[in-house]
Parts: structure tokens; sequence; C-alpha cells
């Protein structure tokens, strides 16, 4: 089987409500669909979202990689190699995360369809059709409106709740207590900074006084400060998880021995795509540290490859894969029940609605 078409879909999802993090708000999501054809006739979907501030690209240099570098290289590429073909991407290009992403989660999606296997299988999972809970992620409002938006996020069926935080310590207090009085107590909370508490002292101080209720603290400093991490590490009793700080097995294995971290977020667009997702969780397992699958608010097709991962893997233990959950808008036919996603099916499962893209999309490019 051979590579024959690789088509580039530039296209934009508009969200129910703007997403605020430290970071930034998030208007809409900005996102690259890569499409990949077959002499067998198969075709592969695979899924790009860069965010600048965490993989170094925005749509438009994404764009420009796959078309005048990957899509190239991969044409007459064998799908089924996956691990070969992507060798020969990473030792072209050097960053490019998500494009790197899109290309494998594609070939992932050929290789699945050829066996008739969906992902989750080829990647070591059970036979059983997994349906995996995502968290209710709170965009950064008013500790009265977060209060009010997590208390419906429990009505509706959500199980946990993921707050954002990290624009200033003493809202943020409120934001965790006022969560924390809106919920039943056996709602499970999680807060993620994205580096907003940019120094130790403040964000010792901060977890301190909220750290009780929750389970989890993300990224609550600047990625650089691995030395922040162990500090907080050492003397907070809430597990800390680093996000922004872990891209690759071989940060995984720097913040490990440094003791910087009790388990990691794995996002694909991060590390650039499955493999080097696999081999992060892999250094992460054997030194008894949990991970889970992030999210990047990618569109249905990027999530669905992160729940493939998530279940196939032991070790993963939370999925946090809920771009979908934050649009009306899609263009595939990903199966989900709040807050569960469902995959099944060969490949990724999900089936492309072109005319949906067609409405969404504002550039296509199509190399052969």
């Amino acid at each position: 089987m051979q590579i024959t078409r690789v088509t580039i879909h530039r296209y934009e999802i508009p969200l129910d409500e703007p997403f605020v993090t430290a970071l930034k708000p998030i208007p809409e999501l900005e996102r690259v669909l890569l499409e990949v054809e077959t002499d067998g006739g198969i075709v592969g979907w695979g899924e790009g979202a860069p965010a600048y501030e965490v993989t170094g690209e925005t749509q438009g240099s994404t764009v420009a990689v796959l078309k005048e570098v990957i899509g190239p290289l991969i044409l007459e590429k064998d799908p089924i190699a996956v691990e070969r073909v992507v060798d020969d991407v990473w030792s072209l290009v050097d960053g490019a995360p998500s494009a790197r992403a899109a290309v494998e989660i594609a070939l992932q999606d050929i290789r699945g369809k050829a066996a008739g296997m969906p992902l989750y299988r080829l990647l070591g999972g059970a036979a059983a059709e997994p349906t995996l809970s995502a968290p209710k992620v709170l965009s950064i409002k008013s500790p009265e409106e977060m209060a009010s938006d997590a208390a419906d996020a429990v009505e509706s069926g959500y199980e946990q709740i993921k707050i954002k935080v990290g624009d200033e310590p003493a809202t943020d207090i409120r934001r965790v207590q006022a969560i924390d009085e809106a919920v039943p107590d056996r709602t499970s909370l999680k807060a993620d900074a994205n580096q907003g508490w940019r120094d130790a002292k403040t964000t010792l101080e901060a977890l301190r006084e909220i750290e009780e209720f929750l389970d989890v603290i993300e990224q609550p400093v600047s990625k650089e400060n691995i030395a922040d991490l162990v500090f907080l590490r050492k003397r907070l009793d809430v597990p800390i998880m680093p996000d922004e700080s872990v891209e690759t097995a071989s940060d995984a294995s720097d913040l490990i021995r440094r003791g910087a971290g009790d388990l990691y977020n794995i996002k694909l667009m991060k590390t650039g795509g499955i493999s080097e997702a696999a081999r992060l969780n892999a250094v992460a397992e054997a030194a008894n540290r949990p991970t889970q699958i992030g999210s990047m608010v990618e569109g249905h097709v990027g999530t669905a490859a992160g729940v493939h991962f998530a279940a196939a893997l032991d070790n993963v233990i939370w999925n946090e894969m809920v771009g979908p959950f934050m649009t009306t808008t899609g263009v595939t036919d990903l199966s989900y029940d709040l807050p569960r996603i469902e995959v099944s099916g060969p490949g990724l499962g999900v089936g492309v609605d072109r005319d949906a893209l067609a409405e969404l999309r504002s550039e296509k490019l199509v190399i052969e």
C-alpha cells in the first residue's frame, strides 16, 4: 500500500462560549485536519491542534510545515509502516509537534482500518469496547459563576470537575472554595493553573488554603521552573501534575530523576504523536508514576485519537479529551454521551462529514 494524496484542511470551530485559561482566552478553535489517501482506497484522518504558548506553533505554521515538508515527504510511503514513516518525519522536522501528531494519527487510522481493528486494540488495549468519562473543564470566571457552572455540570452527570485557575491567587482560592461548596462530596476536583502562579512562595501559600479540596494541582508554576515543582512537591500533600513542563519521554525522565511531579499530563500535540506519547507513558510507568491523556481542545479527530490512547494503556488513569464538549459544531460522527466518549470501529472509528467540513474550512491544499 502507498500514500497517493495528502490534503490539508485548515478550518475553524466556533466554541459555545470563549474558553479562558491563565494563558489566554480562546474564542474559537483554529485547527488543521490532515487527509491521507492510499492506493488501496483507505483514507486516514489526522488532526493538528497548535497552541503557540504550548507547542510553539500557529495554525498557519502548521499548515506550512505540512504543505512544504511533511506532505511531500510521505507521498509514496507505506502507511502501514507507521514507525518508519514517523522516524523519517522526525529526522527531517525539528519542532512542529502538532503537525507531526497529525501525520501519525492519520497513519494509525489507516493501519487500524486496514487491520479491521480499532486503534486502542492495536495499541494493546483490551477487547472490551471502552467508554471513558471526562471531566467538566471550567473556564476562568468569577467564583460565583464557576460554582454555578460546577453545580450544573454535576447535575448533568459529570463526576469530575477541572477548575481553571492561575490569574490571581486570592481569587483562585475563592473559586475553589466556592466550587467545593457547590458540589457533592463525591465529586473529584482538580485545579490547573497553566503556569499562572509564577513563583513557589505564592503558589505554596495559595495551595495550602485549598489543597484539602483537590485531588491534583496541574502545572502551578512556569514550565521552566522545575526546581519550584520539586520545592512544592516536598511541602504539599496534594499531588502535583506537570503539563507544559513535560513534552517528551526525555522530559519525563528528567522530572522523575529530580522528583518533580507525582503524575504527568500527556498530550499528543505536545509529544508529536502517539509513538512518543507511548514512550513517555512507559518511562512514567517504570517509575510508578501514573499519567493522564490531556486535551489541547482538539476537534473530533484529535479527540478520538486521545481517547484510543487512554483506553489502550493501563497506566493512563484519567481521560481529559473534552474538546467536543465545548461546541455544538463538529465535522465527524464521534459518539459521546456527556460526560462519556465512545470509540469503536476500525482505526479511529470516526467518519468525517465533508459537507460540514466544507462549511468550516478556510483553506484546502492538495499534495499529490
